[in-house]
């Protein structure tokens, strides 16, 4: 990517959340490396999923409107994403916590048959991660502690 690309993507990126901006994400799913292939060393990039959800104007969408890898920068995924949005649209880009970017890599894994086996294996391995983190989550912010029952039922057990 060159410094107008570049500048061509900050230029569509919201500063903050409003309605009418799109909300995005993009996380590094596949990490750079050297690895064998065929008895010869290669070098693979950094690889990153970008995902776009339609804005907040319209009904939420658990769905992303579009899903792509690029490399080897977030940038030049962003750019990539940007190709599938409407020309004028400004992207918001949000935390893992506010969109499902483990139902983003189903969607990749599911959709882009020309992921070679590497990028494939690191997609996947980010989605189970991210639903790992997600259950983690949900298991520290939930509970089904509640002092009033367990008053309750000391009273009719005779537990006190």
């Amino acid at each position: 990517m060159t410094t107008e690309d570049d500048a061509r993507v900050a230029r569509r990126l919201a500063p903050r959340w409003s309605a009418d901006a799109w909300t995005g994400i993009c996380v590094r799913v596949v990490a750079a490396t050297t690895r064998e292939e065929g008895g010869v060393r290669v070098a693979t990039p950094d690889h990153f999923l970008a995902a776009a959800w339609p804005p907040a104007s319209r009904a939420p969408s658990r769905w992303p409107e579009a899903v792509v890898i690029g490399s080897p920068t977030a940038t030049r995924a962003i750019g990539e994403l940007l190709r599938h949005l409407p020309e004028d649209a400004m992207l918001f880009l949000a935390t893992r916590d506010d969109v499902d970017a483990a139902l983003a890599a189903d969607i990749l894994l599911a959709c882009d048959s020309n992921l070679e086996a590497y990028q494939a294996e690191g997609v996947a391995a980010f989605a189970r991660a991210e639903r790992e983190r997600v259950r983690a989550e949900v298991a520290r912010r939930y509970t089904d502690d509640d002092p009033g029952f367990e008053r309750f039922r000391a009273r009719v057990l005779g537990t006190h």
